[in-house]
């Protein structure tokens, strides 16, 4: 409330992608020969040690290091999360080629995503448990971010058509430290951080991490993100070969959202960027998230080691939201060219959804290492259990009793009969999820890796609506295999090649319905290869993959019977990315990628329709992140965004623009304790959109990014 009264040719991509691999492969390989021929010197070894493929990922189940995972995973670090002064995942999330926002509607809301094309919003993990509910992830609590591209169910069950993201959280250390940072500007923004660690044993430790943020969207007016949030953790037995750690997670927001402007005529309509629908003396998305999880690690000897991961979850929200729509009725047709627009008006859309989702979950391995002559071999069998309850309700829209406002001119305290309070639907969902697994990584030699895994899972789930006396029930079951092989070239170079599928059950995202629940799961597969070197002394990594994603049988209405679902569409992403991470001096660091996808759908865009586009893909999206270190107090950064044009709708009607921002950072530090850093965002002040939504000709929207932003930060050591 505090800003409330503000002023206001596939085959020829195909074969790119090929190209662009082996080229990258043949240049990793000479780079690590021409490494290996040079005497690295100290600093030089310091630095490369931060190169991210060299370390695990945080998945316990994959035993090698990243650089010989079969598997495109990128990494975002702590540290450059804080170079970026990121306050979300999804601020961070920047710094990930093929990712896409989405916008929500009527329920859908927090963190939603498009990974390689395919929407991820309930592939989100934290610590490698399914991080479910409708939430806007804060960054404090974050040591790195995991994206696990491509199907991974054979790991994390469910889901995953395009890929992961995994949240590694900050752990207790074994040494003292405390930390914090304030950071002031923007749109009246303020954030409070701080992080402090106790070691009270030689192997045991407490840390808390805590964060306070308010602060509105720069040429965005009324929009407004309010959230605090605390991370207590401890642990006993670091290093020790048994090990407990229990940590939870406690964060409350309280915001104002932005649901953007409505396309004409194809494109966001021509109006201000501050141009506000909403209403928002009443507009509100809340949230409150509480997660508790104990992770359990035990080391029996000769090559048997047993973890077991088990978290309890409770995420409460609140949604009411004000949505551009054209007229509900059809009686007035959505503008076009010709329309002239001061005589458009815009209705409101206002659902609104209160509910709970509750989860409980275990994660139990058993790791079995062990050689026999050239073979090394490491054997994990896995049992999951997962239980998620969603307790819904729905209010009746408002759309209709509200009038309409202009397009050029919307007012924002127009008259509106208030919070919505009759109830429409109550639906309370329930799933249960009981999933076997069993993966054999297999070294042979110094230069084989082959990785063969199979997962079963029974997904049962349930749905109850007493005002509609409404009862669903539908179970699952579904075999998922993944192969994959690495070749080391050397120690610093790899190549790989893996196959991999997945699955999405009708009620994946805790919703089922009289359309849907007699379906089977729709279906993914995906092919890649790919290289992954270390160069310059261990300094940077690239990596490079090509791939081919398709599900067969997705959900589409059928068009013999418009009340029901079939599984009669097709989808298909064809790409390649590259990716570098490292140092490319001793005081030059680089984050830098870039992603091309090529796809196409069959019959989503409707009956007779037989091609048509993939909702919110960009052929097109490049990242660059670069940091230079003049003075051992004084550090300069820049970056630079780019996102392709982008359809919002299957059939290719209303697209998206594509743009460029760029971003800046300058650090110095005043003393060893305290640094002050200065950060820009969209310096050139661009005119850009990011989350998008159509459902329909006459239901759409397209949320603008924030205008030129500057903020100032204090980092106190203690």
């Amino acid at each position: 409330m505090s800003n409330i009264h503000a002023a206001p040719a596939r085959r020829r991509a195909a074969q790119g992608a090929l190209g662009a691999t082996t080229a990258l492969v043949a240049s990793a390989v000479g780079l690590t020969a021409t490494a290996q021929t040079t005497a690295p010197s100290p600093k030089s070894t310091e630095v490369g040690s931060v190169v991210v493929t060299a370390r695990k990922p945080g998945v316990t189940v994959l035993p090698e290091t990243i650089q010989n995972t079969a598997q495109s995973i990128n990494v975002v670090t702590e540290a450059v999360i804080r170079d970026q002064q990121a306050a979300s995942l999804v601020d961070a999330l920047k710094n990930v080629p093929g990712i896409t926002l989405n916008s929500g509607e009527g329920g859908s809301h927090g963190d939603t995503v498009n990974l390689r094309g395919f929407p991820a919003s309930d592939d989100f993990f934290l610590d490698g448990l399914r991080d479910t509910g409708f939430y806007t992830r804060d960054a404090f609590d974050v040591e790195a971010i995991e994206v696990y591209k491509g199907p991974a169910s054979t790991l994390f069950g469910r889901g995953s058509t395009g890929g992961v993201i995994n949240q590694v959280t900050k752990t207790p250390k074994l040494n003292d430290f405390a930390t914090s940072a304030v950071t002031a500007g923007g749109d009246n923004e303020t954030r409070v951080t701080a992080d402090a660690n106790y070691a009270f044993t030689p192997d045991a430790a407490f840390r808390l991490n805590a964060m306070g943020y308010n602060g509105g969207v720069v040429d965005r007016d009324f929009v407004n993100n309010r959230r605090w949030g605390l991370a207590p953790s401890v642990a006993f037995g670091i290093g020790q070969p048994t090990s407990l750690v229990l940590d939870y997670l406690h964060q409350e927001e309280d915001d104002i959202p932005d649901y953007g402007v409505p396309f004409v005529d194809g494109k966001p309509a021509p109006v201000p960027r501050d141009t506000y629908y909403g209403l928002p003396l009443d507009d509100r998305y809340q949230s409150r998230v509480d997660v508790a999880t104990a992770r359990f690690a035990h080391d029996f000897g000769d090559g048997i080691s047993f973890t077991e991961n088990a978290r309890a979850g409770n995420y409460w929200f609140n949604s009411r939201e004000t949505a551009p729509h054209f007229d509900p009725s059809g009686t007035i047709p959505p503008p076009t060219a010709s329309t002239p627009l001061d005589t458009v008006g815009i209705y409101r859309d206002r659902p609104s959804v209160d509910g709970t989702v509750k989860t409980l979950m275990s994660e139990s391995d058993l790791s079995y290492k062990f050689q026999s002559g050239l073979f090394d071999n490491t054997v994990t069998a896995g049992l999951d259990l997962d239980r998620e309850d969603a307790d819904l309700i729905r209010f009746a829209n408002q759309i209709s009793q509200i009038a309409p406002t202009p397009l050029l001119h919307p007012n924002p305290f127009e008259a509106f009969p208030g919070h919505q309070t009759m109830v429409t639907q109550r639906p309370d969902t329930h799933t249960d999820t009981v999933g076997l697994s069993l993966i054999d990584n297999l070294d042979i030699g110094e230069h084989w890796n082959v990785v063969a895994a199979v997962r079963y899972d029974q997904f049962h789930a349930t749905l109850d609506e007493p005002i509609t006396d409404k009862h669903f029930d539908h179970t699952d079951g579904i075999t998922d295999p993944r192969i994959a092989v690495v070749y080391k070239l050397n120690p610093q170079a790899s190549l790989y090649v893996s196959y991999g599928t997945s699955f999405d059950p009708s009620a994946e995202n805790l919703s089922l319905s009289a359309s849907n629940t007699a379906l089977p799961p729709e279906k993914d597969r995906t092919l890649e290869a790919g290289a992954k070197a270390q160069v310059w002394n261990n300094r940077l990594s690239l990596t490079a993959a090509v791939f081919t994603t398709e599900m067969t049988n997705a959900r589409i209405t059928d068009p013999t019977n418009p009340s029901l679902q079939a599984l009669a569409g097709n989808l298909k992403v064809n790409g390649f990315e590259l990716d570098a991470q490292g140092h490319l001096t001793d005081k030059w660091e680089v984050l830098a990628g870039y992603t091309h996808l090529e796809g196409h759908s069959s019959g989503l865009a409707g009956t007779g329709v037989s091609v048509g586009a993939i909702q919110n893909m960009a052929p097109n999206a490049a990242n660059l992140w670069t940091v230079y270190e003049f003075t051992r107090d004084f550090r300069v950064g820049a970056g630079v965004n780019y996102m392709d044009k982008r359809a919002a709708d299957v059939a290719d009607t209303n697209m998206v623009p594509s743009y460029v921002t760029l971003d800046g950072m300058v650090s110095y530090r005043i003393n060893p304790k305290l640094t002050v850093q200065l950060n820009g965002y969209n310096l050139a002040n661009k005119v850009y959109y990011t989350n998008s939504y159509d459902s329909s000709p006459i239901e759409n929207h397209v949320v603008p990014g924030a205008g030129r932003t500057i903020t100032i930060s204090l980092l106190q050591r203690y």
